[in-house]
């Protein structure tokens, strides 16, 4: 069962993804995919400097948190989207 909190992540990372999808229409480039991750990142590091007493000396520790929850995701979508794949 999912909780409100994960539904409410869910609902966002679906508007994103429809935006970006929306903007791969006219760009092939490759560039809707950069510029997700690259605002992801920008934004990942806001949020940790909000929770952060000393973001420069925790700076290593907040890299690794957020590349370790990046890579969780990214292993789960992949493993999803084989299954999607397969099914077809």
């Amino acid at each position: 069962m999912t909780s409100p909190d994960e539904k409410k992540m869910y609902d966002y990372a679906d508007e994103f993804i429809n935006f970006a999808n929306e903007i791969s229409k006219s760009d092939k480039s490759g560039s809707v995919g950069m510029a997700i991750r690259f605002a992801a990142a920008r934004f990942s590091i806001y949020e940790a400097s909000t929770q952060a007493d000393n973001l420069a000396g925790d700076k290593e520790k907040y890299v690794q948190l957020l590349a370790d929850d990046f890579k969780k995701m990214l292993q789960f979508n992949m493993e999803d989207y084989i299954k999607l794949l397969s099914s077809k």
